[in-house]
């Protein structure tokens, strides 16, 4: 055995990752949107001259109707009815309405590439002789074996500080953009709620068209009301300008009866 000779070693790491941050922003957005149909039908010019008269007269007395632009209006649940005064037409207009919401997310990323290297020394002894099994070559393989790992560990070590330190400030941007992010969500949410709306205001057009043909009845159903309120107050007065004094009006059960008695 001799005195014991050393070797040293370097050795080199080189470490590269990438990370990324994003922040997802949800933006909604809501909009009320009505659909409607009209239709317009002869009315007074179907009546008799003192039948027109005494239906108008009664819209005029029947509370439930008010004037405007020469028209008698009435709002029912879910349309409107006017009469027109100078044709004498009906015009009925059926409504329906709903809200249309809709959503967008807006996602901004931010993303990088962090590279470190890192080297470490390591040394080891060794024997001419090879006593111990320490030889040149065996001291060789461990000095870099341990001079390996540590440069492999410093790397790590550094590549994670700096990532991190990256990713901070990735989303202390990405936080000082998030109101510029909401607004772009928002204004992507109104967007496609304006879309929304155009394609439901087509189809409540559709439906309200559908409802106005089959509730027809119904619609006409107040003008009918005021219809016989006319004939009532026309056949009354017709009865008592001749001299009737015993004039019975029965206007139970949807029916009108009027009796009276009168010399021919």
């Amino acid at each position: 055995m001799c005195n014991p000779r050393r070797v040293r070693v370097r050795a080199s790491s080189r470490l590269t990752r990438m990370w990324q941050e994003e922040v997802r922003r949800t933006g909604r957005a809501s909009a009320e949107v009505a659909g409607e149909a009209t239709l317009r039908e002869e009315f007074g010019t179907l009546l008799g001259a003192p039948a027109r008269r005494a239906f108008e007269a009664a819209l005029g007395a029947d509370t439930r109707w008010t004037w405007h632009d020469d028209t008698y209006r009435l709002e029912i649940d879910g349309g409107t009815i006017v009469y027109h005064l100078d044709t004498g037409e009906i015009e009925m207009t059926a409504r329906l309405s709903d809200i249309v919401t809709a959503e967008a997310e807006v996602t901004r990323t931010l993303q990088g590439t962090v590279e470190v290297n890192a080297s470490a020394e390591h040394t080891a002894k060794y024997f001419d002789d090879g006593w111990a099994g320490l030889s040149k070559s065996v001291a060789e393989r461990t000095a870099r074996a341990q001079a390996q790992e540590r440069a492999d560990r410093d790397a790590a070590e550094q590549i994670a500080r700096q990532e991190e330190q990256e990713r901070l400030a990735g989303r202390r941007r990405l936080d000082g953009q998030r109101d510029e992010i909401d607004a772009e969500a928002h204004a992507e949410a109104e967007r496609r709620a304006a879309a929304a709306v155009e394609r439901r205001r087509g189809e409540l057009d559709r439906d309200a068209e559908a409802r106005l043909t089959e509730a027809r009845t119904g619609f006409l159903r107040p003008v009918h009301e005021v219809l016989a309120v006319a004939y009532r107050d026309a056949i009354v007065q017709y009865a008592r300008e001749h001299g009737v004094q015993d004039i019975q009006v029965d206007e139970t059960g949807g029916t009108l009866n009027i009796q009276f008695e009168m010399e021919a």
